[in-house]
């Protein structure tokens, strides 16, 4: 079986919960191909922790002005976008541009303008693209919600 090959931009606090997770629940149908940041220790620690956690081999970084390169070279199939709020619209955009679907973290983007430039975009490729809440998996909301089922 073919593994989903998925590019990750911006490593800061929202990336780990997607990177752990295809490196652990979903190795058998996924692959981190490429990682992209401003910030080269966070893309360091970030496979330090696949490394020492998961037995993960380094994925490739690459500079946050590297991300068509990051793209051609490592040929994601999904990039998904942690980065910080106001940067989102412009990997959106671009990776949806050069044939990627996209997951992106919430929000979307952070005004009305880049939003309507995101849904053109969308229209325009045909790609894919999906907004995530990380939070509500976290440990207490996940636990909130049992309580609230119970």
């Amino acid at each position: 079986m073919n593994r989903i090959r998925y590019a990750q931009v911006g490593l800061g606090g929202r990336a780990r919960s997607f990177y752990e997770s295809i490196a652990s629940d979903y190795i058998h149908s996924s692959e981190l191909v490429g990682f992209c940041d401003l910030n080269q220790t966070r893309m360091n620690y970030a496979n330090r922790v696949l490394q020492e956690q998961f037995g993960y081999a380094p994925v490739p970084t690459y500079g946050a002005d590297e991300f068509d390169r990051m793209v051609a070279e490592c040929k994601p199939e999904v990039v998904i976008v942690t980065s910080i709020d106001r940067t989102h619209h412009r990997y959106i955009i671009r990776a949806l541009e050069l044939g990627c679907d996209v997951i992106t973290e919430k929000p979307m983007t952070v005004d009305a303008d880049k939003c309507q430039q995101i849904l053109d975009t969308v229209e325009r490729t045909g790609r894919n693209l999906r907004v995530t809440f990380n939070y509500r998996y976290s440990p207490h909301a996940s636990l909130v919600r049992q309580l609230l089922m119970d």
